[in-house]
């Protein structure tokens, strides 16, 4: 019994319904209740963002068992909901394939590196702006020069000739020595280690948590693949592997940019057994074909995301420019110098939708681009380790190239479609806008 049904009455649930059920009922009324698929619906927006808070609550244990003791009140988090970065690895794929590829630290790493670059150069800042004072002080009360000629008047008059030869000589020595001793100090001061900034002690520390994540993945997948090596691995053990993870890829093709993930995946568990294999066959000459053209779609992947990038960038700046035409009184004008008509509201609404398939596009790449590195960092560990036996390694890159062709073949229905999430929709909207200009 639930005090308040609201939010499951949004998502067209039952209080009973079980997660999957409450992601599939929001996958669709987000795509039903889109502002963008409601344009003359003034209310649309205020919908599409009570679902979404609805989703929130209700696919999260303890939020849910919250809002069904106490109602709304009490399982709205005190701080609001996800920030970006968090809302941006829920887009792609979320928790689904943690097992598989880990936490996506894309758009994270992005927000605290430009934040600790800030700090730093506020600190560099400061510590220069210290070092200047502290010049400027010591510049302002120089001590009294004394005069050399009044000084050897003085040994003159006040000892024997011998005495004052002694004792030049012996400050002669004496300016040598401290001379040295400053030299020496001087060369310790140089020779101490720099001290790192903080972004350098934060990528150092995200390098060491990469690791520990590669390491928990590659021992997830050797178990998720023992499944078939630790068996009989007959024909028939084959089929049954490959049928179980068949109905896993069938729900995971579901989660947003699913199905993406998944071919993904597949990619890289293929890649990786051929260049295995091929390694262990004509004096490894398969295997070397296979890298090489691993290596040649590495390539074409980079150029893919920076092209993307960059697309988002010139979109970002188009808006801005018909932002700050409807701003100014200026006449806005052509290359050519021929006057132009101001952007219309529906024009600037259309460039914003734009722009956001467009960066989530980019995202979607940068992200892609991580899994891959992620996923090659994993399966070297799985089948590269040399001290497991060879018989060994070649079942895993086996059953590994036969779980990839799973995932790789993995497909949605028309109606499937229909339910994925918006953000895909945004994102094959830019897409396709791109090859029509």
């Amino acid at each position: 019994m639930v005090v308040d049904s609201a939010y499951y009455d949004l998502l067209g649930v039952p209080a009973t319904a079980t997660a999957v059920e409450i992601k599939k009922a929001y996958r669709k009324k987000s795509v039903q209740e889109h502002p963008d698929k409601n344009p003359n619906d003034p209310t649309a927006t205020e919908r599409f963002q009570a679902i979404s808070e609805a989703y929130q609550v209700l696919s999260d244990e303890a939020l849910r068992a919250k809002y069904d003791k106490f109602g709304k009140k009490e399982a709205v988090p005190q701080g609001g909901f996800e920030d970006a970065a968090e809302q941006f690895s829920v887009i792609f794929g979320g928790d689904a394939f943690a097992s598989y590829i880990g936490e996506l630290q894309l758009l994270k790493n992005l927000q605290k590196t430009e934040e600790l670059s800030a700090e730093d150069e506020k600190e560099k800042q400061r510590e220069k702006e210290e070092q200047e004072a502290k010049e400027q002080q010591e510049n302002a009360t120089p001590s009294a020069p004394i005069s050399t000629s009044e000084t050897k008047t003085d040994l003159k008059t006040s000892a024997p000739a011998s005495v004052v030869e002694t004792s030049v000589g012996h400050s002669a020595g004496n300016t040598t020595g401290n001379t040295s001793s400053r030299t020496d100090v001087t060369n310790s001061q140089e020779e101490k280690p720099k001290k790192k900034t903080k972004l350098e002690i934060y990528e150092e520390e995200q390098a060491i948590e990469k690791e520990k994540m590669v390491e928990h993945l590659s021992k997830t997948l050797t178990e998720r693949l023992s499944i078939l090596t630790e068996s009989v691995y007959d024909t028939a053990c084959k089929e049954s592997f490959q049928k179980k993870f068949e109905e896993e890829a069938n729900l995971l093709k579901m989660e947003s940019f699913g199905l993406d993930i998944l071919h993904t995946i597949g990619d890289i568990y293929c890649e990786q057994a051929r260049i295995f294999l091929g390694s262990q066959n004509f004096f490894g000459f398969g295997g070397m074909y296979h890298s090489v053209k691993a290596k040649g779609g590495l390539v074409m992947d980079t150029l893919r995301t920076v092209s993307a990038a960059l697309d988002a960038q010139n979109t970002m700046k188009e808006l801005e420019k018909m932002k700050e035409a409807n701003e100014n009184d200026t006449p806005l004008v052509d290359k050519n110098g021929n006057e132009q008509l101001k952007p219309t509201p529906e024009q600037m609404a259309e460039q914003e939708q734009l722009l956001m398939g467009k960066v989530l596009s980019a995202a979607w790449h940068g992200s892609k681009f991580e899994i891959m590195s992620t996923l090659k960092s994993v399966v070297s560990k799985v089948i590269d380790d040399e001290s497991i036996p060879i018989n060994t390694r070649i079942r895993r890159a086996e059953s590994l190239k036969i779980l990839g062709k799973v995932f790789q073949n993995s497909y949605r229905t028309k109606t499937e479609q229909e339910e994925a999430q918006v953000f895909e929709e945004l994102v094959a909207e830019a897409t396709k806008k791109k090859k029509s200009t």
